[in-house]
């Protein structure tokens, strides 16, 4: 067995004591490494992994995992803080307050529960508090920066209205007549046949100008046989769908080819129609406004996110 010498050991022990050292410099100065400055303020690498961790809680947050889009995020917030900052948009300790009631009472939680939320998702009441102030100083920004210079004017409305108004189409009421043949679930062929081509005979009558309430009165075995078929006035959408097709196709005063259904055979003949084709402009004026409105929003704010602000600040990334 070899014996080492005292001076052996003390020669190992300082060099691994060095190689410790060594390691824990490289470890150091890879944390403090400079990822990105902002008008020349740097962000490090350990700030860059903290804000990665503290985002897992946001809404999406866990998703965000490659660094150069996290760096990308932590940019915007701080050149909104600088923002923020350089307006004056201070939250007050009651807003805080309000927004954290509010919170509390839509979703029904009392303050413990609101707590343990909070533990759960590993952050302390400051913590909260201080995303709180946050987002209600952002919130300020966006109103100041974006909201307050959005207008939606009445002739942009009146323009969307009648370049899209196939989506405010709304069926016309149309009075109506029926002649119906019902057909026995327990007819036969010959039965049914038999049936249909009575039907078929009347209906040749019907379209031909025979008068349409008397030959109800004379074969109809349908509704308002008595009335001469008079059914009322009806919307085609809300009829069975073979007869709203018909409905459909016809003008007022035509007469039906014959309608099959599994009842059995059918006429219809339009009387009038009523009611408008399309949803007056004064009644989804409101909801064009509210979309085209929104639509404003998302572009001004995704233009004023990644240019306007960006355009203000010095930005250099080193990922």
């Amino acid at each position: 067995m070899i014996m080492k010498s005292p001076a052996f050991a003390r020669a190992s022990a300082l060099v691994l004591a060095l190689a410790v050292v060594a390691a824990a410099g490289a470890r150091a100065e890879t944390l403090n490494r400079i990822v990105a400055t902002i008008d020349g303020e740097p962000i490090t690498q350990i700030e860059l992994e903290q804000y990665a961790e503290s985002i897992k809680g946001r809404p999406g947050g866990d998703r965000i995992t490659d660094q150069k889009a996290i760096l990308d995020e932590l940019i915007l917030d701080k050149i909104i803080q600088k923002q923020v900052q350089a307006l004056g948009l201070k939250a007050s300790d009651q807003q805080i307050d309000n927004y954290i009631e509010s919170i509390r009472a839509r979703n029904n939680l009392s303050e413990e529960q609101l707590l343990e939320a909070l533990q759960q998702q590993g952050m302390t009441w400051d913590q909260y508090r201080a995303q709180v102030r946050s987002d209600i100083e952002r919130a300020s920004l966006i109103n100041r920066e974006i909201r307050n210079k959005v207008n939606v004017p009445p002739e942009e409305v009146e323009r969307y209205y009648k370049a899209h108004l196939d989506e405010y189409g709304t069926s016309p009421k149309v009075t109506a007549r029926l002649i119906s043949f019902p057909v026995p679930r327990t007819a036969s062929d010959e039965e049914k046949a038999a049936i249909r081509a009575k039907a078929e005979e009347v209906q040749k009558l019907a379209a031909g100008g025979a008068n349409f309430a008397k030959l109800a009165k004379a074969h109809s075995q349908g509704p308002a046989a008595e009335e001469g078929g008079d059914i009322g006035e009806v919307v085609p959408d809300e009829m069975q769908p073979e007869f709203a097709k018909a409905a459909k196709n016809l003008a007022p005063g035509e007469v039906s080819p014959l309608i099959v259904t599994p009842e059995g055979f059918h006429i219809l003949k339009i009387e009038k129609t009523s009611g408008e084709a399309h949803r007056p402009l004064a009644e989804v004026s409101d909801e064009i406004k509210e979309k085209l409105y929104r639509e404003a929003m998302e572009s001004r704010y995704d233009r004023w996110l990644n240019q306007d602000l960006r355009a203000r600040h010095h930005i250099e990334t080193f990922l």
